[in-house]
């Protein structure tokens, strides 16, 4: 199975713990940038106090000893918009990996 890896994303990992307040946030660091082949798959409009745009995407990327440390703990950036992680599946064994994530966006 041959994918046109010709997209350039970044991963970043995602570390807990508190603020000042002693609320608890995740920050991000930057952990791998890759080339990935992306597909949309599909865009859902929720209605909430205002309207989003929910976006499923797929980033199919080489299976390595970084990437396979991926989790939901991660997050995906591609084109300046941050895509969170909804599942991790390995599609051929020590190959290739797809994540699908989504990113939402209000109108």
């Amino acid at each position: 199975m041959k994918y046109p890896l010709n997209k350039l994303i970044t991963i970043e990992k995602g570390v807990s713990g508190d603020n000042l307040a002693g609320s608890s946030i995740t920050t991000y660091s930057e952990y791998i940038t890759t080339y990935a082949n992306v597909y949309v798959r599909s865009g859902n409009v929720r209605f909430n106090e205002s309207e989003e745009l929910i976006y499923t995407t797929e980033f199919t990327i080489r299976y390595n000893t970084l990437t396979r440390e991926i989790d939901n703990e991660y997050r995906i950036k591609y084109n300046n918009k941050y895509y969170s992680i909804i599942e991790i599946i390995e599609i051929e064994p020590r190959s290739f990996i797809k994540i699908i994530g989504q990113h939402y966006a209000k109108r």
